[in-house]
């Protein structure tokens, strides 16, 4: 069955219902799909339903609902990714692979060693990916991609959840270690992964000195987009496990 993402007011409402362009274009050309296939429908909110296309031209498509809303509860915590900008192949990639591993919020950083300073189509080039990720791993949650930032202004997000800070430095403190010191109940988590070339050091400083926690991710050192899914990866288990 294929996935597709459909606005909320499409997917929640009654009856027949036509496709936006962007939806209809998708059903047609890339899914190639044929009049009375199923769909799964997701809005990227945590709600889906199942439908079938009812009417389907070169440049049109309708589809009738055959099952009612399905809201999915969000996951138990929210995990947020400070990311420092990759370059545009390997941030593609992580953007990707974050939706794909159920990443709440993405937050691109532009910090002194990126060296790739976004262009103002990148952050929309991203949510389409997200998109296209969505459909590919039938998630019912779209990650939210907020705007680049400097490192100024992501110092001041770090405080408003515990969050681990990937640190050469540091030997010890692995992902794990430091979610079981945390005393209090985890609801959100943030993971910052520096750019290549690592974070300098008064960047790591400041995000120590707002309360960030230093962590390894082992004795080798990562690629930005391999780091980045690791941490993910190691800290949603930790989480779950607690």
């Amino acid at each position: 069955m294929h996935t597709l993402l459909l606005p909320s007011e499409i997917l929640l409402a009654d009856g027949e219902q036509v496709l936006p362009e962007a939806q209809m274009h998708h059903v047609v050309t890339v899914l190639r799909a044929k009049l009375g296939d199923k769909l799964d429908l997701t809005d990227g909110e945590g709600h889906k339903r199942e439908a079938v296309i009812s009417q389907l031209a070169k440049r049109s498509a309708s589809i009738n609902f055959t099952g009612e809303v399905i809201t999915v509860p969000p996951p138990a915590v929210e995990l947020t990714l400070f990311q420092c900008i990759a370059k545009p192949a390997r941030m593609d990639w992580l953007v990707e692979k974050a939706q794909e591993l159920g990443v709440h919020r993405l937050v691109p950083i532009v910090s002194e060693f990126v060296q790739i300073k976004p262009k103002d189509s990148s952050v929309e080039r991203w949510v389409r990916i997200a998109e296209a990720a969505v459909t590919q791993c039938s998630s019912p949650y779209l990650m939210k991609i907020e705007a680049a930032c400097s490192w100024k202004n992501a110092v001041a997000k770090f405080s408003e959840q515990p969050t681990l800070l990937t640190d050469l430095r540091e030997k010890s403190r692995t992902c794990t270690t430091a979610i079981r010191e945390l005393s209090q109940p985890i609801k959100k988590l943030g993971i910052i992964i520096g750019p290549e070339g690592d974070l300098s050091s008064s960047e790591l400083e400041q995000a120590i000195a707002v309360g960030a926690i230093p962590v390894t991710l082992g004795n080798n050192i990562l690629r930005v987009e391999t780091a980045a899914l690791y941490a993910v990866s190691v800290a949603t288990e930790a989480v779950q496990a607690l």
